[in-house]
């Protein structure tokens, strides 16, 4: 494995591992990494390691001292998504670049929900970008790691709360705008929440929020963004799904409420609604608090689905 230092001066260096098996690509990659200049201005030094295989870039990985990697998602070894679960399942707190081939567009969006934090196409870079590139997924990185540190999760539910929520996608809706994609925020709600309180007590209305917040986290994939904002109120980003989604995860958490309201008798009925709002890359004046507050107005109330044998089942707007 080449070793190398990449731009900028002073400071630690960046420690960059390549995992690509072309060496046309990856004397490339290396070339636009030396040549970035600009770019990387005022940015500490840039060490590169290259490794041709998975299996040898997974070594590398174990040995430590790797900050970020650029990761070719068409391997000997591996292909498709499955170099990037490999990676993040030995080493989650490291920074991943995905890098695909120019009529890879489905595959580019699926690395993101898989966990990488950004990708390139290979054959359409410069040097800037990649740079750029690297320099992004360093930053939301360092912020991913600071959120964990923080207290910016719910203390009764364990996902995030409002605070957490808007500090993680921020970087999702400027990604998503920079590389004209696409996402959903669901508002989710639990109806009649102090009605339970009442009628069954606060600690049973603490438990149908412990498990509004585990259906949600079934519902959509780990990559999804899950928080409680206060209350009975929910809220979800979805990266990469369109609006026509919006029936099909509405139904979803359906089924999952009518299982619970099933399971045992309570004097009590659990309801769910759910609005949407579907991220315009092309609206640069939209914020994630515009998008939320959409989502909430699409919640016009809930609307009951057919009754079960025993009680009611959930009622989801879809």
């Amino acid at each position: 494995m080449a070793l190398r230092t990449l731009g900028g001066d002073g400071g630690d260096p960046v420690r960059v591992l390549l995992i690509e098996d072309n060496p046309r690509h990856a004397q490339l990659l290396e070339d636009m990494m030396g040549t970035a200049g600009v770019a990387f201005a005022g940015a500490a030094p840039y060490e590169l390691t290259h490794a041709d295989r998975l299996s040898k870039g997974l070594e590398c990985l174990a040995r430590g001292g790797i900050d970020l990697v650029l990761l070719d998602l068409s391997l000997p070894d591996a292909q498709g998504l499955e170099p990037i679960m490999h990676v993040r399942e030995r080493n989650p707190d490291v920074p991943v670049v995905a890098l695909t081939g120019a009529n890879e567009g489905d595959l580019a969006a699926q690395a993101l929900q898989a966990g990488a934090q950004d990708y390139l196409t290979k054959g359409r870079m410069s040097g800037a970008a990649l740079a750029r590139s690297v320099r992004y997924a360093l930053r939301l990185n360092r912020l991913e790691e600071a959120l964990r540190s923080r207290s910016l999760t719910d203390g009764l539910t364990g996902v995030h709360n409002r605070r957490g929520f808007v500090a993680l996608a921020e970087p999702h809706m400027k990604l998503a705008r920079r590389m004209k994609g696409r996402f959903l925020v669901m508002s989710a709600d639990v109806t009649d929440l102090g009605e339970i309180n009442r009628v069954a007590g606060y600690d049973e209305g603490d438990h149908v929020l412990r498990e509004t917040a585990e259906m949600l986290k079934r519902t959509f994939r780990d990559s999804d963004l899950v928080a409680r904002l206060e209350g009975s109120a929910f809220v979800v980003l979805a990266a990469d799904a369109p609006m026509e989604n919006r029936g099909i995860i509405a139904g979803r958490i359906g089924q999952q409420v009518r299982a619970f309201n099933a399971m045992t008798l309570r004097n009590y009925t659990l309801g769910i609604t759910t609005g949407f709002a579907q991220f315009d890359p092309t609206n640069l004046t939209a914020s994630i608090s515009d998008l939320m507050a959409t989502a909430d107005h699409d919640r016009s109330g809930p609307v009951p689905p057919p009754r079960t044998s025993r009680q009611s089942s959930a009622r989801v707007r879809t």
